[in-house]
């Protein structure tokens, strides 16, 4: 909640063009957005997903992977949204929510691969988040 909101602070502009550098290599892509499994936005590559309403929809998948945790059927990693004319792709990496926005053609399969890499690159943040949201709880 209101932890999180501070950790916005904590994106640097690093983060943000690593984000950027991504998005350039996949074809399809409008945007990356990063959140919390509250929906809150920690950093994101452009405002032109606005068609949808990321921070519902990562709140909600953060939400389904944790029951979907309790089905003894693994760890949900990652789920794809096929809507009118855009894919979204979000991936869980507790307790951040990282989710691409495309167009009908986005490359879902270069997603998979930069996945492991992009979780990487995000791990200092990950724990800052987590240790916001374990002092506030």
């Amino acid at each position: 909640g209101n932890g999180v909101r501070c950790a916005m602070s904590l994106v640097d502009s690093a983060v943000e063009k690593y984000l950027e550098e991504v998005a350039g290599r996949i074809s399809g892509l409008l945007a990356i957005h990063l959140s919390d499994r509250d929906g809150i936005t920690l950093a994101k590559t452009s405002s032109v997903e606005s068609k949808v309403n990321i921070p519902s929809l990562s709140a909600a998948f953060a939400s389904a992977s944790e029951q979907a945790g309790k089905l003894n059927l693994g760890c949900n990693s990652h789920i794809i949204l096929f809507a009118k004319d855009l894919v979204v792709v979000q991936v869980m990496h507790a307790p951040l929510v990282i989710s691409f926005v495309g167009k009908s053609n986005l490359n879902i399969g270069m997603i998979k691969v930069m996945i492991p890499s992009i979780r990487d690159k995000l791990e200092t943040i990950r724990d800052k988040v987590e240790s916001i949201v374990a002092s506030t709880s």
